[in-house]
């Protein structure tokens, strides 16, 4: 099973990486995300880890933001899995570009605090799947979907918006 497809939805929050992780205590907006993303593992790099790829697309909006569109590409670093009795959590790990049409208002406000530009930003997907032995190719994905100007490198942002994502992946 080398590819997968990721249907998901989610709701942006207001602060960083580290506050959006905390997803019951995250501070959520009225802006949303629904997309799809496609992913190819290259190659078992040993010890449980696969190496592979990802591209996605999603639709952005909400309350006080214009409808925009976001594609992105990168690199995944995913664990097989640990199995508990007939349940498997995986972690893994994306790393790549995010390009957006246009900034949603919490992205607006930081090019505006930053004097910089979202329209293209770093990209980190840290998710956890899970699945049971009964379904091995269908997985239950949490993920914390995150634009970064990575303290300034990418369009002289340091955040860039996060937003905290469930969905399902097909493995094939």
């Amino acid at each position: 099973m080398k590819n997968d497809i990721y249907v998901f939805g989610g709701v942006f929050t207001t602060g960083s990486f580290g506050d959006t992780i905390k997803v019951f205590g995250a501070d959520y907006t009225d802006s949303y995300m629904v997309g799809a993303a496609y992913g190819r593992d290259f190659t078992d790099i040993g010890a449980g880890f696969v190496l592979g790829g990802v591209t996605g697309a999603a639709i952005r909006f909400g309350d006080d933001d214009d409808t925009s569109g976001e594609l992105w590409a990168g690199v995944r670093l995913r664990h097989q899995g640990l199995v508990i009795g007939d349940l498997a959590i995986a972690p893994a790990l994306t790393a790549g570009f995010s390009a957006v049409t246009g900034p949603t208002e919490i992205e607006r406000d930081r090019e505006i605090r930053y004097d910089g530009d979202a329209s293209l930003l770093g990209f980190i997907g840290a998710e956890l799947s899970f699945r049971v032995r009964q379904a091995p190719n269908v997985e239950l994905v949490y993920q914390l979907h995150h634009r970064s100007g990575a303290d300034g490198t990418f369009g002289d942002m340091n955040e860039g918006s996060n937003a905290n994502v469930l969905g399902i992946r097909y493995r094939f």
